[in-house]
């Protein structure tokens, strides 16, 4: 899930970068070349057409930046959710009213008021494109940083795989010891009874304490044969990830 929330935030914050540095460094300079006239009367239906898509390109990636964070708790995706999510209060308050004065019917295209007026959004919009660009960097050097840790095993990953070569030592002792006691119709008196018997080669290590220590659990004293192992835990006194201690395993 994280994966794909951070994908999805960058390829949003990608492509509204893209945009927006496709209209910063050319339609908009190409537009200007051609007359104030042309350039007002063109700027409507560009900015119609524009409105929607980046817009919702915006939100869609500091919707999902945002997710990505918590999923995470990666400071990087909270610093581009802030940047690319800025785009929308920016357009909001400081370009809709220069939207607003260009889109006027009454506006005299071929007038300096109008030429002004693209000039102050052409500046305007570079901000969003610088934002949308920093964003988006942002959002691809996390993912690279991320599938590069994603080489180097993790803390959880090397107890998770602990946990589970010491719930299958449990087991084989357990099930050996089981054996030994139908076999021979009596417990086995210490582990090392097992590896004399030829039912193990050799003791199995702890990996929880890296040692081939355990923590049998015996039979109540006979007066003839003494204590006996009926079963074995880890020796190790530390809590386990499902919260019991390694000892009560």
């Amino acid at each position: 899930m994280a994966f794909a929330l951070s994908f999805a935030a960058t390829f949003c914050a990608a492509l509204f970068a893209g945009a927006a540095l496709y209209i910063t460094l050319v339609e908009h300079p190409a537009r200007m070349e051609c007359g104030t006239v042309l350039a007002a009367t063109q700027f409507g239906p560009s900015y119609r057409r524009a409105t929607v898509m980046q817009a919702s390109l915006a939100a869609l990636s500091f919707l999902t930046a945002i997710g990505a964070w918590l999923s995470t708790s990666r400071l990087a995706w909270l610093l581009g959710a802030i940047l690319i999510g800025a785009v929308i209060p920016f357009t909001l308050v400081v370009i809709l009213l220069t939207n607003k004065k260009l889109l006027d019917p009454d506006l005299d295209r071929d007038s300096d008021f109008a030429r002004q007026l693209l000039d102050r959004w052409g500046r305007l919009h570079a901000v969003r494109t610088l934002l949308s660009v920093a964003a988006s960097t942002i959002f691809l050097l996390s993912i690279v940083s991320g599938l590069e840790a994603g080489g180097r095993p993790s803390g959880d990953s090397i107890l998770g795989a602990r946990e589970a070569v010491l719930r299958q030592n449990l087991f084989t002792l357990r099930s050996v010891i089981s054996q030994y006691t139908l076999d021979k119709r009596k417990a086995p008196q210490s582990l090392d009874d097992l590896v004399r018997a030829g039912y193990l080669k050799k003791i199995p290590i702890d990996p929880m304490t890296a040692a081939p220590e355990w923590n049998p659990e015996m039979s109540a004293i006979n007066a003839d044969s003494g204590p006996r192992i009926v079963g074995v835990h880890s020796s190790s006194p530390r809590i386990s990830s499902d919260g019991r201690p390694y000892t009560m395993w």
